[in-house]
């Protein structure tokens, strides 16, 4: 075993997966395992002249600082010479606060936690400051019975989601066993039909039609839906663009933060160039491109002025419909599009790997085929 001090940065920089112990310099009987898919903290000690193991709870569901307090616990009392207990309790925390710590544990984003955010307090908001042992209540599986039966299959979707993770969060660090109520619904048969993809409702045909409203926006307003038709972006990725991300030089838009986690990178074509350069001009590296322009009340704006009914997510739909019209490859259709693919197709996900460059004719045949299919409203971009 070796004796090193026992921190945060030691565990972020560890690289071991053998499944060698670290003992803790300053507190005897601490120490932390690595192996290839865990960091487990632990006690080895004894008590009463026998050996006495007890694990503490796997980092970075448990914190450096929460594992040596409740090893100085468990050590107390073996110094005591008594036998602790082998499951570790832990003060519970609010439903506010656990959502807090498993967004900043999970890494989720700033986008994502404040939608979960949202979804607690509009929903959950009675149990929000309440500890997380309530959860396993009968009010709140009558609540969320309700909210199941009220609420539309995607919104339910998502709280179930939430909650869920966040019982199965605080059951692993708190030493808790929580059943979702959600589970119990499922199982009874309780809970609505999942929601289905939303079908494409803006056509081809419509184009035209869709291109003479557009232009009738502000120059902002219609180069930003655009640029979403021509790039297949998602609406938060073009919307909250920003000058740094546009490297007119050597012609390639970046997206550091995506949906999957993945940096996304795009090459900038003619008709992409013509857009960005007049969004771009006289900007700062953090100013957005499309400042001021909701993508919520946008594709509305648009209706208001003759645009056939849409959403901003058919924009993306049909760069993914003309591009296999074209005959473009699925791995070139996720290289535009940033999608990932499924688990078992193991070419796809860890073979197959195209730049942004590979897929700079495919953007520019896409684009041309959705330009002609608007010329009968406008000539030109």
């Amino acid at each position: 075993m070796s004796i090193v001090m026992i921190s945060e940065p030691l565990l972020k920089k560890a690289t071991a997966t053998d499944g060698r112990i670290l003992r803790d310099r300053v507190l005897s009987g601490f120490g932390v395992r690595l192996n290839a898919r865990k960091r487990t903290f632990l006690i080895a000690t004894s008590v009463s002249g026998k050996q006495f193991r007890m694990m503490l709870g796997h980092w970075p569901l448990m914190s450096v600082d929460e594992a040596r307090s409740h090893a100085m616990d468990v050590l107390r009392q073996c110094r005591n010479g008594d036998r602790p207990s082998r499951k570790v309790q832990t003060e519970a925390p609010t439903l506010r606060a656990a959502m807090v710590d498993y967004c900043t544990t999970k890494g989720i984003k700033a986008s994502s936690q404040r939608r979960y955010d949202s979804i607690l307090r509009t929903h959950f908001q009675n149990w929000m400051d309440c500890s997380v042992k309530e959860l396993g209540s009968a009010e709140f599986s009558e609540h969320c019975h309700a909210f199941a039966r009220s609420k539309g299959a995607a919104l339910v979707e998502v709280g179930r989601g939430v909650i869920t993770a966040l019982i199965k969060y605080v059951n692993a660090v708190h030493g808790l066993a929580l059943e979702s109520p959600f589970t119990k619904l499922a199982a009874a048969g309780l809970m609505p039909e999942r929601s289905q993809p939303r079908a494409r409702v803006l056509q081809e045909v419509d184009l035209p039609t869709w291109r003479a409203a557009i232009d009738q926006l502000g120059e902002r307003q219609r180069d930003f839906l655009l640029l979403t038709l021509y790039t297949g972006l998602r609406r938060n990725e073009c919307r909250e663009l920003t000058r740094k991300q546009i490297d007119l030089t050597t012609g390639v838009l970046s997206i550091p933060d995506t949906k999957n986690g993945k940096p996304h990178s795009l090459p900038i074509t003619p008709l992409m160039r013509e857009i960005l350069e007049r969004r771009c001009l006289g900007l700062g590296p953090d100013d957005q491109l499309f400042k001021g322009v909701s993508a919520e009340h946008v594709p509305e704006m648009a209706m208001r002025l003759g645009a056939p009914r849409f959403m901003l997510h058919d924009l993306r739909k049909l760069v993914a419909t003309v591009g296999e019209k074209l005959g473009l490859s699925s791995a070139v259709l996720r290289r535009i599009l940033n999608h990932t693919a499924p688990k078992s197709d193991v070419l796809h996900r860890h073979y197959i790997g195209l730049g942004a460059e590979d897929v700079a004719v495919p953007m520019v045949g896409i684009q041309d085929a959705l330009v002609g299919m608007m010329r009968n409203a406008h000539q030109g971009v």
